[in-house]
């Protein structure tokens, strides 16, 4: 997942705490930092378990269950295995920043692994208690409007010229991402005639339906769950006006598909890694670590898994870097020192040595066919350009 629109590898600043060298020989016992003991290391995670923006990402523990199954069957870091504790922060601002105090003040956990659409509210108190967090830096980068072009592109390619963008109501983060689809589009010089917001089980489909094709758009973006986005598509389709793109920010999800199926057929899907389809060592270590770490998950195929698979292994990284007395500080300045991350082939190479979001302008593409029983890759690598 993921939200998996702009993608945003996240690196907050660590300004450090009292506690052994990164380098230091001492044994694992005289280590002082939080979350830090002789047979284990603590980590937080926050995601919307609940709330508005939950049914993106529901599979969120699963990919983190995943990485963190497989590195303590190896033996964990350093010999110690890697744990973590939860907090819902329903995707709002003032419950992201409570479950961030509450993981630090009261769990007193390591770091944190942020998956959230609100993630840009704790972003000040972690840097400032110097807390190290890895994740997808979905609040960071929208609460700011930065957007690529690349998603206007694709759009653009396909044929799309003039555009309705579809978003979840109630969640000032989702409007910011919907306001950077905006952007990439009109960049790309795609028109985008309306923006429309729709809450499932509240507003009528039909009605969307009908005013989509009054405002005589050829392509829709849904920034919205896909669930919700299909039965929106059905709604226009049903009325039998033609369009010629639908892109959805989510969705890359086979167990959705098999459930949908031919109701999500051409529906395209930007992702920020290797696509399943495409295969390699990778995409296999994924798929076998879900099926073994994670198997409450049918279908491991899932984007918002991914995400924090990816952002669990970035953590993983830096943890291994930091030597076997870890301080937070030590953390952060070992993980800087990576110019090729690739997450063992998940994701293109990034460099995380000076900045603290890498900006994804890279992206694959990928559609579900026609008959809606599987997915194809129609952009293997489509590149744009960070909009200022």
């Amino acid at each position: 997942m993921p939200f998996v629109v702009m993608m945003a590898v996240a690196l907050l600043a660590s300004v450090g705490l009292a506690g052994c060298s990164s380098t230091d020989s001492a044994s694992a016992s005289a280590c002082s930092s939080p979350g830090i003991d002789d047979h284990q290391i603590d980590l937080g995670i926050i995601y919307p378990q609940s709330g508005p923006a939950s049914g993106i990402f529901g599979a969120v523990r699963a990919g983190v269950d995943a990485r963190l199954g497989a590195v303590n069957a190896a033996g964990g870091i350093h010999g110690r295995r890697v744990v973590y504790q939860w907090r819902d922060d329903q995707g709002t601002a003032p419950t992201n920043t409570a479950a961030a105090r509450a993981l630090v003040e009261q769990r007193h956990v390591f770091g944190i692994i942020e998956l959230s659409v609100a993630g840009s509210a704790s972003t000040d108190y972690l840097a400032r208690e110097g807390v190290p967090v890895t994740g997808t830096a979905y609040g960071q980068v929208w609460a700011n409007n930065v957007a690529v072009d690349t998603q206007g592109r694709f759009v653009q390619e396909q044929g799309g010229r003039r555009a309705v963008i579809l978003h979840t109501a109630l969640s000032q983060a989702v409007s910011n991402s919907a306001a950077s689809y905006a952007r990439s589009l009109t960049a790309a010089g795609v028109r985008v005639l309306d923006t429309i917001t729709y809450t499932g089980g509240i507003d009528d489909p039909a009605a969307v339906g009908r005013r989509i094709a009054a405002s005589g758009a050829d392509t829709v973006v849904g920034v919205l769950a896909p669930r919700d986005l299909v039965t929106l598509v059905d709604a226009v389709r049903g009325g039998g006006y033609p369009l010629k793109v639908v892109l959805s920010a989510a969705g890359y999800d086979h167990q959705l598909l098999r459930t949908v199926g031919s109701r999500m057929a051409g529906i395209s899907i930007p992702v920020f890694y290797r696509p399943f389809e495409l295969g390699g060592r990778g995409v296999e270590a994924y798929v076998d670590a879900m099926r073994r770490y994670a198997p409450q998950v049918a279908e491991p195929e899932q984007d918002t898994a991914v995400a924090a698979y990816i952002s669990t292994d970035m953590f993983l990284r830096g943890l291994q870097l930091a030597g076997t007395c870890p301080t937070r500080a030590g953390f952060t300045a070992a993980l800087r020192t990576l110019n090729s991350y690739d997450a063992d082939g998940l994701i293109s190479p990034i460099s995380l040595r000076s900045v603290a979001a890498q900006i994804n302008s890279c992206y694959s593409f990928v559609q579900a066919n026609v008959t809606g029983d599987g997915f194809v890759v129609v952009e293997p690598n489509l590149c744009g350009q960070e909009l200022s």
